[in-house]
């Protein structure tokens, strides 16, 4: 079954304990090869962004998608 993208925008994205970490802004998809490449995550208001080991650029929060672990009805990170 097929996926769009817009589906998953606004999704709760939870760290390993199921602790909300932000929530899905954008999905960066590698054009060519259809892959996804990277999350951009609006990250919660009790995370220290300068703390986590991905960067931030607009705000956001880049996850690469080696992060992540399932796609569900939430978006589950490796860690």
């Amino acid at each position: 079954m097929a996926s769009f993208s817009s589906e998953f925008l606004k999704r709760p994205v939870v760290d390993t304990n199921g602790e909300l970490f932000g929530l899905l802004e954008e999905i960066i998809i590698d054009t060519k090869s259809g892959q996804l490449v990277e999350l951009l995550v609006d990250v919660s208001k009790e995370i220290d962004p300068s703390k986590l080991p991905w960067p931030m650029a607009d705000g956001l929060c880049r996850v690469p998608a080696q992060e992540v672990s399932r796609i569900a009805d939430r978006i589950h990170l490796s860690r």
